[in-house]
């Protein structure tokens, strides 16, 4: 039976590789981005807190007008999770997307190592497994025919949670066990929690929590683009490790741009002291998500992240202001 689960696993992340590969090549068929025009992609999370404070000032467009003399354009593209946000950008939709570690890595090994890479670390922690207030999971028997949530199969909270319940003993109902998680946007986690439809959300953990990826064709090819970016948001992530009420409230105020939804400023508040902004990718802690998502049947053993990382431009920014570099795996 362990045999020809492993078989199905790998049977479908085949087929799901080649649905991939077809993407991208349309994609790259279908779209021709503009010279002067960096598409981005971000989700309008905290812990994508450098991409909304940098589009709400318009700090990451003036930079690139300013540096490279053009008419320079910013478009940007909310996403609900990452799965979705890394099949944008290998289908050529997004030049450079904010997004989790474990979409990466399901990119990574759908792709081959020659299409991602990581140019720079966002954000770490910052994540909590929230449970209804009448709920205890003081023992792993707790766990039994409980309901979580998260934002989408695949997803960093997704493969965080499903691993925690694996060391607790437990597997999910797709997979014969006795948990279910339900993947549903932000926004209807929250009413469904609210409404006591799910006993809990997301997993907690201190690792990479979102870094700056983009692909390697773009990175080849667009180097002025990608450093002059990159420059301006190591600006802001050092304005953003010491950020006053006001920084805040415009983090806040992009969330509602882009969703529509006004949270409380006391919210994001706390959300926010609850992680670490960062240029650094934290690229050792990668490799605990890639043997979640190998344990959990995500990724094939084989997959390989040892070329994902290309830190080079970022580095000689940080050098520039006299600031330690950073590395990945």
């Amino acid at each position: 039976m362990g045999r020809l689960r492993t078989n199905i696993v790998f049977g479908t992340a085949s087929i799901a590789a080649l649905l991939l590969s077809v993407a991208v090549l349309f994609g790259y068929l279908s779209t021709a981005p503009s010279a002067n025009t960096l598409r981005l992609g971000f989700f309008p999370n905290v812990t994508h807190a450098q991409a909304l404070f940098g589009l709400a000032a318009d700090i990451y467009r003036q930079s690139l007008r300013q540096t490279l003399g053009v008419d320079f354009a910013l478009q940007s593209r909310a996403f609900n999770a990452g799965p979705t946000a890394i099949q944008a950008l290998l289908s050529n939709q997004v030049d450079l997307v904010f997004v989790g570690p474990s979409p990466t890595l399901s990119g990574l090994a759908a792709a081959g190592p020659g299409e991602l890479r990581v140019i720079a670390g966002a954000a770490s922690g910052g994540a909590s497994f929230v449970i209804q207030p009448s709920i205890n999971l003081a023992t792993d028997a707790d766990f039994a025919y409980r309901k979580f949530a998260t934002p989408q199969r695949g997803n960093t909270q997704d493969i965080a949670l499903k691993h925690y319940l694996l060391t607790r003993g437990h597997q999910t109902r797709d997979r014969g066990g006795d948990v279910d998680v339900i993947n549903a946007p932000n926004a209807d986690i929250l009413t469904l929690f609210q409404l006591g439809q799910i006993d809990g959300a997301w997993p907690n953990g201190q690792f990479v929590t979102t870094h700056l990826v983009t692909t390697k064709r773009y990175l080849d090819g667009h180097q002025d683009i990608l450093k002059t970016f990159l420059g301006a948001f190591v600006n802001v992530t050092l304005r953003l490790q010491q950020a006053i009420a006001s920084d805040l409230i415009t983090v806040n105020g992009q969330i509602t741009n882009a969703t529509g939804i006004h949270l409380s400023q006391d919210t994001v508040n706390r959300a926010f002291m609850n992680l670490n902004v960062t240029y650094d990718p934290v690229g050792s802690s990668l490799a605990t998500y890639l043997a979640w998502a190998k344990d959990l049947g995500f990724i094939p053993y084989a997959t390989d992240a040892t070329s994902l990382y290309d830190l080079t431009l970022l580095n000689e920014i940080l050098g520039g202001k006299g600031l330690p570099p950073v590395a990945g795996i």
